[in-house]
């Protein structure tokens, strides 16, 4: 569980620092841009596509852990009903030996 708040935390941070980036107005952006200016872009752009990709990392990581979720829980299932079969079978046996 600790991994899933680190992941929703640094996804709440990317989301934020792209929203962020998101709000500047267009009148505030000069049409010649300066290194500075060009760089903050870029780094907005590779914010907002981690973002994304975090998003559908977390996405695929859910499906995953439910799917696991899932089959370890049938796996379970089976071997209770196994071990109950099992255990029906040997009460059966000592019943019949009893009888004997």
């Amino acid at each position: 569980m600790n991994s899933s708040k680190a992941l929703t935390s640094i996804l709440a941070a990317t989301v934020l620092i792209a929203g962020l980036a998101a709000c500047q107005k267009k009148e505030d952006v000069a049409i010649d841009k300066g290194p500075a200016e060009t760089a903050g872009q870029k780094i907005d752009q590779a914010a907002a596509t981690a973002g994304q990709k975090i998003d559908e990392a977390t996405t695929k990581i859910g499906q995953e852990a439910r799917e696991a979720k899932a089959e370890a829980s049938q796996s379970a299932a089976n071997a209770q009903d196994a071990t109950g079969k099992k255990l029906e079978e040997t009460g059966q046996k000592m019943q019949d030996s009893a009888n004997k």
